[in-house]
């Protein structure tokens, strides 16, 4: 009964810690410990936009024409496209507007090998001293990048981490949980930021020192580049700082299957990005090491928490208390299936949609965790529907 009793407890305080007391803590030290960053808006450093693209023919267009529009210097700034075996006319496009403006240029690639060993083939061709790294699907307001490299005449600042604003899709009833989710990942960045520095990226606009890259692990494992280039650039002993006013934006996920498929990568991505920076977990590394327990590995437990919390609280049922906690747990997974049913039925459901939006996340991890111990994960991504 007591050990029943202690895995249950432990696993709530676990999760509300990592979602809710973590957030708090954060306050109470911005309150007290601010950092005062250098930026600069008229410092231009030479910038280098690096995307990886797969079959994107739909959006590679729209992306360049944004990155055409950006308020930068013309002759200070380029955008180089990986194309990772891209059969869909991807290419065709690129080189239409490669051969127009000379700072545009396309790598193709003969073999699909997924988007870590693209970024290890574009990065040493980049002439950028900064480089940015993108998705073909993300577009930047038109001072973003303006506002990104500002930092970087700060020398302890090594990367910097832009926010993005998700639009949900008239599609995906459960897009609105993933935009929620995406405005509170924004808000405890920025605090993370002004103590010390963020634990990961938004893949669609971050940048780095190209000094700092470190060539990623090889293309047999998928990876999260958006957290562990970041975090390389912490091991180094930089800080990666976080600007909201460089802004990005791109649509949730179409469906929440397509959620779905995106967190069982991730979930797979990050346990390996762990195996790289588990150096940086030691108490002697200090905030660094406090924000990662609390912002990343402890939130990535929360799947397995959440099954603990209902199988413990299952054997105390002989208490009348926990009869009704059980049922309070078995409730928000009702309340999640009707999310579910109202993203079949396109039903404007908001509340069921954001519960059934948090199990589906958390479900996704769990199948992603499941792969990477398996080694059944691929290196490549499915894409998503835009």
């Amino acid at each position: 009964m007591k050990l029943w009793l202690f895995l249950f407890w432990a696993s709530v305080f676990l999760i509300g810690y990592t979602y809710w007391v973590y957030y708090a803590i954060l306050l109470l030290i911005s309150h007290w410990q601010t950092r005062m960053r250098k930026n600069a808006l008229g410092y231009t450093p030479s910038v280098s936009i690096l995307v990886c693209a797969y079959n994107e023919r739909k959006i590679i267009e729209e992306k360049i024409k944004n990155f055409l529009a950006l308020d930068y210097p013309k002759q200070k700034i380029e955008l180089i496209i990986g194309s990772d075996h891209s059969t869909d006319g991807t290419d065709a496009i690129v080189q239409r507007y490669a051969k127009k403006y000379p700072n545009i240029r396309l790598y193709s690639f003969p073999v699909r090998e997924g988007k870590a060993n693209g970024i290890n083939k574009v990065a040493p061709h980049a002439q950028g001293e900064i480089l940015i790294f993108s998705d073909a699907n993300t577009l930047y307001h038109p001072d973003a990048v303006r506002k990104l490299v500002s930092h970087f005449i700060g020398p302890q600042v090594g990367g910097v981490c832009g926010e993005l604003v998700l639009l949900p899709p008239d599609e995906n009833p459960g897009g609105a949980g993933e935009s929620l989710y995406w405005k509170y990942e924004n808000r405890i960045k920025k605090l993370e930021g002004k103590i010390k520095t963020v634990f990961g990226a938004t893949g669609g606009i971050y940048a780095i020192r190209k000094s700092l890259f470190k060539p990623l692990p090889p293309h047999q494992t998928n990876i999260s580049d958006d957290f562990l280039i970041p975090m390389e650039v912490v091991a180094q002993g930089f800080d990666v700082v976080y600007e909201e006013k460089a802004k990005a934006w791109e649509y949730a996920s179409k469906t929440m299957k397509d959620e779905f498929l995106r967190k069982v990568r991730i979930g797979a991505a990050d346990l390996y990005a762990l195996k790289r920076i588990y150096p940086l977990l030691h108490p002697r590394h200090g905030f660094v090491a406090f924000g990662l327990w609390s912002h990343k590995i402890i939130r990535w437990s929360v799947p397995v928490l959440m099954l603990l919390a209902l199988i413990a609280n299952g054997f105390l049922l002989s208490i009348p208390l926990y009869r009704w906690i059980f049922l309070l747990q078995l409730g928000f997974y009702f309340l999640a299936f009707w999310g579910w049913i109202s993203d079949l039925m396109h039903w404007r459901l908001r509340m069921f949609s954001i519960l059934y939006y948090f199990l589906v996340v958390h479900v996704g991890l769990m199948v992603g965790y499941w792969k990477y111990f398996t080694k059944t994960i691929r290196p490549t991504w499915t894409r998503l529907e835009r």
